[in-house]
């Protein structure tokens, strides 16, 4: 029980870091202006494309109004107002319309795209054109998943009716709500899939995202009447906004529903790497005993760890007992807790000494090479710690 309750802190601790580190509320706070700003545009450019495919307009006419109900209950109206009101009087829209509002609705998919990237800690450096055919292809995409995700709405009445047929026992809105919340998991996930600058995640981890996405989302849409009920007082200081700022927040809601997702996959993805942080700066007897024991390996005296010109492929921390290092003639004694065959690895160059266990017999970590210059780019608090150790090392 008291490990159990070690871990659930460690991983809550971690990924508090993590979302302070990625500053979370700010931007699903800049995702929501974008998403406000654009959402206009970006419905009558979903409108017309699919309008074209489907015979019948008005049935997604009626789904974008789901969405945008959602999304931002006090102004949907108005806003699907709008849209009706313009694309009724511009069904003869040409080509150039169509890039126009491409072009106005890419700052939404250019606002997510960086969101992936400043969450899973990727700099991607493109030109201006290549970023906005980017987004306008990142567009499209949602617009392919948006048609498909309608299409298969459809038929899902039709399926629990078959289940419910089969098993009497079973509820057909319980069968509803489950197959529907299976149907936006797995289009939430492709989404994840097609935004993440990570291409070696596990199917498994980006269903695991989505599911907790969609959990936040059933959650607050369940605390729905609650927070209504809390937003009375707020047109004695909003007026007449009253109406944008609880869309506004509500909107916040579930952006921040959207993202939290992603931070789970990246969390999750990169869990052993945190480990490791963990290793190098607060080792303890718990973080050891936990996460560490299938990784010591245990030596005797005399066993020699690397010698000069072998390739530097890991990163050596002590558990327990004394290494010595000889680099051109210089000694040093490393003990617990200690770590050592950094500066090679750093500098991507072969062993320049060589490491010998002094001590009756040591136990110690293999820190591969990958996971080390992971955190050495990414955690300015590690890579801090690592230059403070090595400019004690070169004033010595």
């Amino acid at each position: 029980m008291k490990d159990l309750i070690w871990k659930s802190r460690f991983y809550f601790t971690h990924f508090s870091h993590n979302l302070s580190q990625h500053r979370f509320l700010s931007l699903c706070a800049t995702t929501s202006f974008y998403f406000l700003f654009t959402l206009i545009p970006f419905i009558i450019l979903i409108f017309l494309i699919l309008s074209k495919w489907v015979s019948n307009s008005d049935v997604i006419f009626n789904e974008l109004q789901n969405i945008t109900s959602n999304l931002l209950p006090e102004i949907s109206e108005k806003i699907m107002l709008q849209v009706k009101k313009f694309t009724s009087s511009s069904k003869g829209l040409g080509w150039f319309w169509f890039f126009i509002l491409f072009w106005a609705a890419s700052p939404l998919a250019n606002s997510i795209r960086k969101n992936f990237l400043i969450i899973f800690n990727r700099k991607i450096k493109r030109k201006f054109y290549v970023n906005k055919f980017i987004d306008i292809t990142i567009l499209l995409l949602v617009i392919f998943l948006f048609f498909s995700y309608i299409f298969i709405s459809k038929y899902l009445v039709n399926l629990a009716g078959l289940f419910h047929s089969l098993i009497p026992v079973s509820e057909k809105s319980v069968l509803l709500i489950l197959f529907s919340s299976i149907s936006l998991i797995i289009f939430v996930a492709i989404f994840y899939k097609i935004m993440t600058p990570e291409k070696k995640l596990p199917q498994s981890l980006l269903l695991i995202g989505a599911a907790a996405s969609c959990f936040v989302w059933i959650f607050l849409h369940e605390m729905f009447d609650l927070i209504m009920s809390m937003s009375q007082s707020y047109g004695i200081f909003y007026g007449s906004m009253r109406n944008l700022f609880i869309s506004l927040i509500w909107l916040f809601l579930n952006i921040a529903g959207f993202l939290i997702g992603v931070e789970l996959i990246a969390f999750i993805f990169n869990l052993e790497v945190y480990k490791f942080r963990s290793l190098f700066l607060q080792p303890s007897k718990s973080l050891l005993k936990i996460f560490f024991q299938s990784h010591i390996t245990r030596l005797q005296k005399n066993d020699v760890l690397f010698s000069y010109g072998m390739p530097s492929t890991s990163v050596y921390f002590i558990v327990d007992g004394q290494i010595k290092t000889t680099i051109n003639g210089h000694e040093r004694l490393f003990h617990n807790n200690q770590y050592f065959g950094e500066l090679s690895v750093i500098n991507n160059t072969k062993r320049l000494g060589e490491a010998v266990v002094v001590s009756d017999w040591a136990k110690i970590i293999k820190i591969p090479n990958s996971t080390f210059k992971k955190l050495l780019s990414e955690d300015l608090e590690f890579q801090n710690y690592i230059l403070k150790n090595l400019n004690k090392i070169i004033i010595n």
